[in-house]
């Protein structure tokens, strides 16, 4: 399983203003206000199913969160080795890892669950600054060609957020072929940063 997360933000306002031959207009910059819904994609690499999930932050207990609900699925569908690839971003890092583990062996002494129980999750990280070692982040370009592209400026925040869900549930965005292909695209790029240990693709 690979995941990314990715920003919907609201449309920025725009302003001319005259300035001095050869200087730049000082005109005051609404990023910093502008308002943003966090997203998160989880990708199946085997399936190629997709799953996207939005919310108002995207702290470290978010990611937490949405970490052992996808988890959670795969149990239940009978997974009994899950590996989840990961970049390197803040919220993604050994303290996430802790608490995903710390969660996931709390639900299994307060419930019982053995499937769980019998269940061996691995991490794996991407390099620094290497987002296109993670199969996520090609979903995410496609979402963003297919649902986001030229909007009008009437579209909301949710309004985005349930245009990418609508996407997502016409079926994979991509076929087990392109999955294949994509794998091994990935596969065959420079192992710098890696120390060489990539996963054997059968």
């Amino acid at each position: 399983m690979a995941l990314d997360e990715f920003a919907l933000q609201a449309i920025p306002n725009t302003g001319y203003a005259w300035a001095p031959k050869n200087t730049a207009p000082t005109v005051p910059s609404d990023e910093r206000h502008r308002q943003r819904l966090n997203g998160s994609l989880t990708v199946d690499v085997l399936r190629g199913t997709t799953h996207a999930e939005f919310r108002a932050q995207s702290k470290t207990d978010d990611v937490v969160c949405v970490v052992v609900m996808t988890i959670l699925r795969y149990v239940q569908l009978g997974c009994r080795w899950i590996t989840v690839l990961l970049d390197n971003a803040p919220t993604h890092r050994a303290a996430m890892e802790t608490a995903v583990r710390a969660v996931l062996a709390h639900l299994v002494d307060l419930y019982g669950w053995g499937d769980l129980q019998h269940t061996t999750v691995a991490f794996w990280h991407t390099p620094r600054y290497s987002p296109a070692y993670n199969p996520a982040e090609y979903l995410i370009h496609w979402l963003r060609q297919k649902a986001l592209y030229h909007l009008p400026y009437t579209f909301s925040l949710q309004d985005k957020a349930d245009r990418v869900k609508q996407h997502l549930a016409h079926g994979p965005p991509l076929t087990p072929e392109q999955m294949t292909k994509l794998l091994h695209h990935i596969y065959n790029l420079p192992h710098s940063g890696t120390n060489g240990k990539w996963p054997k693709l059968e």
